[in-house]
């Protein structure tokens, strides 16, 4: 078994050992956490029964073949020489954080930068990830394994596409929710009762995400195919378009983009 140390256990942490575990990818006794704040490691204790939890990095056992890394990114500069005992593969999940910085700063030699988003956290994120050349083929499999537990996962050869998929998947949640509490308001307003409208709203995005998924249509087409001339769906796609919606969230991509950009260059 591939033993694994995660160091913050924080959400997307425990989201990480959890999805590793449902899976029987890892066995609960070869994980490791590492937590600074005392009464989250009471909890990790709790929660996660044989799990091995630390204070600090620098008390891990040199046996781990992979460390996830979860911290925020600010914290990355106190992880000094993380890693040099024990050389394993390093995952960093840190937003912003190149792959020159996660070494410079943790001694890895080893890393695999990744970006998974928050319906990991149900097993149906999507995680995009690239690697330094010295990731071997056998362990870039691994890490594809490990990745697959927690939703979809896709390798990029250039590491500048992380922050373009960061811009769309990662932050994509924050404007699909958006929609979401927006249409929910506006069934509200026009008299359904919240909790069914919450309830059809949550259902009609999920039912239109899978149809797409499962008929491998273009949108257009398919929002074509609801969209009968003079119709209901064509007063309400008008008033859309009028607004420049389309075009607010082709910005606000390019936008969350050009800030990914920023932060790692900070």
């Amino acid at each position: 078994m591939t033993k694994i140390a995660v160091i913050g256990g924080g959400t997307m942490g425990t989201t990480f050992i959890r999805a590793v575990t449902n899976r029987d990818l890892v066995k609960m006794s070869d994980l490791s956490v590492c937590e600074v704040v005392p009464e989250r490691r009471e909890w990790l204790s709790t929660e996660f029964d044989g799990i091995h939890v630390h204070e600090s990095p620098l008390s891990l056992p040199p046996v781990h073949s992979v460390v996830y890394l979860s911290v925020k990114p600010q914290d990355l500069g106190g992880l000094q020489k993380l890693t040099p005992a024990s050389s394993p593969v390093l995952i960093s999940i840190l937003a912003g954080s190149t792959i020159a910085e996660v070494q410079a700063s943790t001694g890895a030699e080893r890393v695999v930068r990744a970006m998974p988003n928050t319906p990991a956290q149900i097993g149906r994120g999507f995680t995009a990830w690239t690697a330094t050349d010295s990731v071997t083929s056998e362990e870039r499999a691994l890490v594809s394994r490990l990745l697959d537990t927690m939703g979809e996962q896709l390798y990029v050869t250039d590491e500048s596409a992380i922050d373009k998929i960061t811009a769309v998947s990662g932050s994509g949640p924050a404007y699909v929710f958006l929609i979401i509490e927006a249409m929910i308001n506006a069934a509200v307003n026009i008299g359904l009762r919240p909790d069914d409208a919450r309830r059809m709203v949550l259902q009609t995005v999920i039912g239109s995400s899978e149809f797409a998924q499962q008929t491998g249509e273009h949108p257009a087409v398919l929002k074509d195919m609801v969209t009968s001339p003079g119709g209901t769906t064509a007063a309400g796609l008008s008033v859309l378009e009028q607004r420049a919606v389309r075009s607010a969230l082709i910005d606000a991509v390019a936008a969350a983009h050009q800030r990914a950009e920023e932060l790692g260059r900070q």
